[in-house]
C-alpha cells in the first residue's frame, strides 16, 4: 500500500495499519472506529457509523491532538478520510512504528475485510466511484495479508537454516 495518486487523489505513501481510533462527528457522541492505513493526507477506516462523502468529523489517533478531516468517500463500514492538515512525515512514521507491525491474526482478519469489501463492491448500489474505493481496500487488504505471510515464511526458513546451520551467518 505505497501508491502515489496525482489531483485531487493521494499523493503520498499509504501503509498498512492496525490501530483502534475513535472519531467524534460534530454534535454526536465519540466512537470508536478502526484505522486500516494512512498517509499523511489521510486515511482508510472501518467505522460502525456510515460515513457519507463531506461528512466533517474530527479522528483521535494516540497521543496526537485530533486531527480534523472529512470524508472522500463512505461504503458500508468503510471510509476514505482527507485531513484537512497534512501530517508531518515524522508523525506518519511513528504510528507506523507503534501499529505497522502485523500478527497472524492481523493478516487473518485482513483477508476477511479483504472478502467483505469484495461483497460490498459486488452488492451495493453505491456510486462506481465508492464501489471502486470499496474493491481497492479489499484488494490492498489482501497484499498486506500476503506480504506479511512471505515475511513470516521466510523468517522461519531462516531460523531453520541457521538451526541446521546452513544459514546466511553460518560458518
Amino acid at each position: 500500500m505505497n501508491e502515489e495518486f496525482r489531483g485531487d487523489r493521494r499523493t503520498s505513501g499509504r501503509f498498512a495499519l492496525k490501530a483502534a481510533v475513535s472519531i467524534r462527528i460534530p454534535g454526536r457522541v465519540r466512537e470508536p472506529a478502526r484505522l486500516l492505513d494512512l498517509s499523511t493526507g489521510g486515511c482508510r477506516l472501518m467505522t460502525r457509523t456510515h460515513l457519507p462523502p463531506d461528512t466533517t468529523l474530527w479522528l483521535m489517533i494516540g497521543h496526537f491532538p485530533p486531527l480534523y478531516c472529512h470524508t472522500a468517500w463512505g461504503a458500508g463500514p468503510f471510509a476514505g478520510i482527507r485531513f484537512a492538515v497534512e501530517m508531518e512525515d515524522s508523525q506518519v512514521a511513528e504510528l507506523i512504528d507503534l501499529y505497522g507491525k502485523l500478527s497472524e491474526r492481523d493478516a487473518d482478519e485482513l483477508r476477511r475485510l479483504s472478502e467483505q469489501c469484495s461483497r460490498i463492491a459486488a452488492t451495493q448500489r453505491n456510486e462506481d466511484r465508492e464501489q471502486g474505493h470499496v474493491a481497492a481496500l479489499g484488494e490492498d487488504c489482501q497484499r498486506a495479508a500476503i506480504a506479511f505471510e512471505e515475511a513470516h515464511r521466510r523468517q522461519r526458513i531462516d531460523a531453520l537454516l541457521s538451526r541446521l546451520s546452513i544459514g546466511p551467518g553460518a560458518s
